[in-house]
């Protein structure tokens, strides 16, 4: 019968296996685990880890200005091969249409290009605006650890205050104690 799990020769998987039982038992012996918890873990299904490479990606990548460079470009779709009589009915009518194609894409040229231009004038605002955000989130989080201190630190003082408060009415009630006992002169 093969070992349940295999290791280098340099591990000793039956010595590791005998310590995880005694962890085991010794936690059992402590009342720390019980026998029901133990076979609901034994029990239990295991699930495989989740890839995440298999997560796709949704956003755009803002704060890695070169990663959408460095990847790979998308497969080419392949053009449509036209032959014979087709190809040049198509080829006369294209040249016949082309003119008239320009002149109405024209307008979605220019407008296209006109937003390219103010798009890279607006990249390095956008870059800076992630600056801006880093520090906004990084002072936003020095905010909350300090709020975080002195809120603890105010608890702290409130029982300081509500401790000095008992030990002065003791010592007020232990004073009253002392002038009834002391003869009045």
């Amino acid at each position: 019968m093969e070992p349940f799990i295999k290791a280098a020769a340099e591990i000793d998987v039956e010595e590791i296996m005998a310590a995880i039982q005694k962890k085991i038992q010794d936690k059992k012996d402590a009342g720390l685990l019980k026998q029901s918890e133990i076979d609901e873990i034994d029990e239990m299904e295991l699930q495989p880890l989740p890839d995440f490479l298999e997560i796709p990606n949704i956003y755009e990548p803002v704060l890695y200005p070169g990663f959408a460079e460095n990847m790979a470009p998308p497969a080419a779709l392949d053009a449509i091969q036209e032959t014979g009589l087709a190809k040049g009915i198509l080829k006369k009518i294209r040249s016949l249409l082309s003119p008239w194609t320009r002149f109405m894409n024209r307008p979605m040229y220019v407008e296209l290009k006109t937003n390219i231009l103010d798009l890279q004038k607006k990249v390095p605002i956008v870059l800076q605006s992630s600056e801006y955000i880093r520090l906004l989130h990084n002072a936003m989080h020095n905010m909350i650890v300090e709020a975080s201190k002195l809120k603890t630190e105010e608890e702290l003082l409130k029982t300081r205050m509500r401790i000095l408060e008992d030990k002065i009415e003791f010592l007020e009630n232990r004073e009253r104690a002392l002038e009834k006992k002391l003869p009045v002169p």
